[in-house]
């Protein structure tokens, strides 16, 4: 398989007989200007993940939440087709999220968008890195 380099140091595949398949969207969200109420409540977090994957019809096959001392919460779900996962940080009004799903991504973002709207916040970053492999 021949390589190209590239000016940033990485290469690309010149092999034009394979292709890329998308398997899912992996969202990185970070929010910014939070209210601390909301960051450092385990039932907030259970609730709005839970609605979010509902939203999308995601299927929750296991969830998990810890509150850690003195604030601060980390949580997930782990789903049929991923994941959605949080980490606050209230001392800093900041909180990562992710969603990654191999569901359609349309649906994907409908989990992305109950987050965004459930969430009180300033700001949010947002990146979606397409997962997949080469066939």
């Amino acid at each position: 398989m021949e390589k190209k380099k590239l000016k940033s140091g990485k290469s690309k595949n010149n092999n034009k007989s394979q292709n890329k398949q998308i398997k899912g969207g992996h969202y990185i969200l970070d929010f910014f200007g939070c209210d601390k109420d909301q960051l450092d409540s385990v039932k907030f977090w259970q609730e709005s993940l839970t609605k979010s994957a509902d939203a999308a019809g995601m299927e929750i096959l296991h969830s998990h939440f810890h509150q850690f001392n003195p604030h601060g919460i980390t949580g997930f779900l782990l789903l049929s087709t991923s994941h959605i996962s949080m980490h606050t940080w209230p001392e800093f009004n900041y909180v990562a999220c992710d969603v990654f799903s191999c569901s359609d991504d349309k649906d994907t973002r409908k989990a992305v968008d109950f987050l965004k709207k459930s969430l009180t916040h300033k700001k949010c970053g947002m990146k979606c890195v397409e997962r997949g492999y080469v066939v």
